[in-house]
């Protein structure tokens, strides 16, 4: 920049007469270099704050994003805890006898793996048909399927009839409902758990989660192995807890 200014006083004064010992040609080269190279500079400065201004703005996206992350988690591991105290009802018979348990229960003291499905009624009637082709596996693996129908009151579910009596043909409910490892839930906290659930999905995958339904498999020592959108792969469900168990 120095050199710069001193080529330029020399033109400025070779062009008023003060200095005829200038070449012009060359000094309007030399001009052009000096301060060519002060925009070079220039040009380079600005770049360099431009990417540290970008730098710091990523810096701080991902702080702001791990935070949020963060809280997800938290949340997730306060539902996990809420999970254990809620309650299932099974069926033992055929003729619809049932008994109620909560879910630490029936992980601690049955050894039962879960696979949570919620999600609109056609959604758990996909899954749940889906699941009826598996149903050995279910039974030699110690897996329970826990439909929850969120657009279905609870009470309806409960009060429906189960098909077992003489003379009905159509009111009770379809086999694929009737399975022994089909668990229902009952009692309070179940709305609560699955709003959360249904929260997080919807923000990590948009508003098909509700329409689509979620699944949560939760293996019987309380650990969720998996949270997924849409069809459910069962097969590979029921591997990854057995191999959960053997791990």
């Amino acid at each position: 920049m120095v050199g710069g200014l001193i080529t330029l006083s020399g033109t400025i004064a070779a062009l008023t007469g003060a200095r005829t010992d200038v070449d012009l040609n060359t000094e309007y080269v030399n001009l052009a270099i000096d301060f060519g190279a002060v925009a070079v500079f220039a040009l380079l400065a600005k770049f360099d704050l431009d990417k540290q201004a970008e730098l710091e703005e990523g810096i701080q996206e991902k702080l702001e994003k791990r935070k949020e992350q963060q809280i997800v988690v938290k949340g997730m591991r306060e539902r996990e805890k809420l999970l254990a105290t809620l309650s299932l009802s099974l069926q033992l018979t055929n003729d619809g006898k049932t008994v109620e348990a909560n879910v630490r229960e029936l992980q601690s003291a049955a050894k039962q793996h879960m696979i949570l499905v919620a999600g609109p009624k056609k959604a758990c009637k996909d899954a749940l048909i889906g699941a009826n082709l598996l149903k050995m596996d279910f039974a030699m693996s110690n897996v329970l399927v826990v439909p929850y129908e969120t657009d279905v009151d609870p009470t309806e579910l409960q009060s429906k009839p189960t098909g077992t009596g003489f003379g009905d043909s159509s009111g009770g409910r379809p086999m694929y409902e009737k399975q022994p490892y089909v668990a229902r839930p009952v009692g309070d906290g179940w709305d609560e758990y699955m709003a959360g659930e249904i929260s997080d999905a919807v923000a990590q995958n948009g508003e098909k989660a509700k329409t689509e339904g979620i699944v949560i498999v939760i293996a019987n020592n309380g650990k969720v192995l998996r949270r997924g959108v849409g069809k459910i792969p069962w097969r590979q469900m029921v591997e990854e807890l057995n191999t959960s168990v053997n791990a």
